[in-house]
């Protein structure tokens, strides 16, 4: 049974068991014990290392991930940022 972590520390740990595949859909390598794993904002990949979704959104997305980092640009932060 092993356990990963999502990128956002607010989801709670998984069980390989509970996921669609035991292995990033990217690399294709067995999911660790306590693997950080995260899914791709911009398509349905499915779960994915860390890691290689870094490399996936800068190879497959850069054009979304641009038009995404535009569109935020303007909006005002919190007071104290």
């Amino acid at each position: 049974m092993t356990r990963v972590l999502w990128r956002e520390g607010w989801i709670k740990p998984l069980l390989t068991e509970t996921l669609p595949s035991e292995n990033c859909s990217v690399c294709k390598k067995e999911f660790n014990d306590l693997d950080f794993v995260t899914s791709c904002e911009f398509c349905d990949i499915g779960i994915i290392h860390d890691s290689c979704a870094k490399e996936h959104v800068i190879s497959d997305h850069l054009k979304e991930l641009e038009e995404k980092i535009e569109k935020h640009k303007e909006k005002r932060l919190h007071y104290f940022q």
